[in-house]
């Protein structure tokens, strides 16, 4: 196993996989780029290629291409490796982890079950009524229902047994574990029995789980949607349904249009309004923000529930936000829904997309619109549900703003908003169980050691060996101690071939300086320059301290040293400053 991880490392570069992801600029013998993981308007992202790392100084994400994948893409660690190995055209041996088979297992079954309700619907006469419900009632077109893969799942329950278990093989338990079928006693039952069928794939194109839609004839007692159960392959809070078909659009476009269900997606598409996805119900996960932001720093809500209402959705709006996302949210106006209007009245659905209001604007007018701002118990109300909108807005001149119009919509004065905005941040604070550790500020002198090595290795480490004496960190002593080592065997320095020999706590904070930025040609000779004063003026502190004990001690002979040191190195300093 660790020989193939080995031999897929050696094949991969991790500036290729990293930089098809995100945008990566050459920042010297690195390359950098703003954090994918959390937001951020200057660049703290770095990768090296020598390493073979990446380290945001931002978030403190940090790892090989392994991590990257497993954080970026949500791939579990055999999923990664064999993406990496199939790109390097590295053949695997088989790889023992239930927990992998158990995940491949539940894909194949849900890809079997995908091709079972598809195949009822599009050619059997089974499926025939409700293919033509989803054609003459919902307006789909035939080659839509192929490309989203819609499905029926018929009442005849002998039908999918026939074929997931007696064709294909798979057991009564692997279908109840991949969220098909439900057991009641020794039988198996479809879990989406008489139901339309919406596939639901990662937007790697994986089928993870199904959605299924009762029918208009069907007993309506019975839930309007069920999902697949939550399993090692299907979570709910991280799917985007639609995202498999349309991520390039998105991408392309630069815009997310986000809608509730999945016919507001299809109908959506259908309609020409092809840069969509759908979530379930209002509220935009933590996962969900994270993951189409990779394609779009825009995003445009054409929601039916009222988002200022709904505490859910506030959260996920604040996420966005804070995430230096651009969201919108458009009102229709003359639709019910987004599927309505895609079929009844496109024009007026892109003018609503067009006049999309900014989330701040909308959430504020939202709250007006529903309490009376001229009544005490309005203007209660109205800041019971500002307060806290307003007091999630990270960016403290975006917050000003709007607390500014908020003030001025409810006729009182600025400080007032600020002071129930500060209210809701101090009971935040004060509702923190766990607190963070602050980190230890290093010291001038020792940012500046950092920074040396930093620079030498980068340009010449043979400078390292000629100025060992301004290196006094226990930490930078080690590392300059497995430097001396390495060149007293090797005639030639290859920082790849020094930093896989290092012992591992040393290569973390080595690969943090390699790491540190790009730099001029002029600053290794500052750095050294001010790391020469800063060592000169602690020994004439030093010297001064002693100087005033001889004194006192009436030593007149070690007195008169200290004083001849004393001014041998004030001219070093005096001539080094110049």
């Amino acid at each position: 196993m660790n020989d193939q991880v080995a031999e897929v490392k050696l094949h991969t570069d991790i500036v290729s996989i990293i930089g098809e992801r995100i945008e990566l600029k050459k920042a010297g013998r690195n390359y950098k780029a703003n954090c994918p993981f959390h937001g951020e308007n200057t660049p703290s992202f770095m990768v090296s290629p020598e390493l073979q790392i990446f380290k945001c100084f931002g978030c403190a994400e940090a790892g090989d291409v392994f991590t990257f994948l497993e954080k970026f893409e949500g791939m579990d660690f055999p999923e990664a490796l064999k993406y990496l190995a199939d790109r390097a055209g590295i053949k695997l041996q088989k790889l023992i982890n239930s927990q992998t088979s158990e995940k491949e297992k539940i894909i194949e079954i849900n890809t079997q079950a995908l091709r079972f309700y598809n195949y009822v619907l599009l050619n059997q006469e089974i499926g025939k009524k409700a293919l033509d419900y989803l054609i003459k009632e919902r307006g789909l077109t035939k080659s839509t229902i192929e490309e989203f893969q819609l499905g029926y799942s018929p009442e005849d329950l002998t039908l999918i047994n026939n074929f997931l278990i007696t064709k294909k093989k798979f057991t009564p338990s692997d279908l109840e574990k991949a969220g098909v079928g439900i057991a009641k006693g020794p039988n198996i039952f479809d879990r989406f029995l008489g139901r339309v069928i919406f596939p639901l794939f990662d937007h790697r194109n994986n089928p993870i789980g199904f959605a299924g839609r009762i029918l208009p004839w069907a007993n309506q007692d019975m839930a309007k949607y069920i999902n697949s159960p939550e399993t090692p392959v299907y979570h709910k809070s991280s799917v985007l349904y639609g995202l498999n078909l349309t991520r390039s659009l998105i991408k392309k476009k630069k815009v997310a249009i986000i809608v509730e269900g999945e016919l507001d997606a299809i109908s959506s598409y259908q309609a020409g309004i092809k840069n969509v996805v759908a979530i379930k119900g209002s509220a935009l996960t933590e996962d969900q923000v994270r993951l189409l932001s990779r394609f779009a720093q825009k995003f445009i809500l054409a929601l039916d529930a009222d988002l200022a209402g709904d505490a859910a959705a506030r959260r996920g709006l604040t996420i966005a936000g804070n995430l230096g996302v651009e969201v919108k949210i458009a009102k229709l106006t003359s639709s019910k829904d987004p599927d309505e209007a895609a079929r009844n009245d496109l024009e007026n659905y892109k003018k609503d997309l067009i006049h999309a209001v900014g989330v701040w604007d909308y959430l504020i007018d939202s709250v007006f619109a529903r309490f009376d701002a001229n009544s005490g118990v309005g203007k209660s109300k109205i800041s019971k549900e500002l307060s806290p909108i307003l007091a999630g807005i990270e960016d403290k001149i975006v917050q000003a703003h709007y607390s500014n119009i908020v003030a001025g919509k409810l006729g009182v004065p600025l400080q007032a908003v600020n002071e129930e905005v500060e209210k809701v941040t101090r009971s935040e604070v004060a509702t923190q169980i766990i607190e963070t550790q602050k980190p230890k500020i290093k010291e001038r002198r020792e940012l500046l050691e950092d920074r040396f090595l930093s620079l030498a290795f980068e340009s010449d480490p043979k400078i390292i060996l000629a100025n060992l004496d301004i290196i006094i960190s226990p930490f930078n002593k080690k590392l300059v101690e497995e430097y001396k080592n390495f060149v007293s065997k090797n005639t030639k320095f290859d920082i790849s071939t020094f930093s896989k020999n290092l012992p591992p706590e040393l290569f973390q904070g080595f690969s943090k300086l390699i790491l540190d930025g790009e730099s001029d040609e002029h600053e290794l000779g500052l750095v050294m320059k001010e790391l020469k004063m800063l060592i000169t003026k602690e020994k004439l502190k030093s010297l001064a301290t002693e100087m005033r004990k001889f004194e006192a001690e009436n030593q007149s002979q070690k007195l008169a040293e200290a004083q001849s040191e004393f001014n041998k190195l004030t001219k070093t300093l005096y001539n080094t400053e110049k």
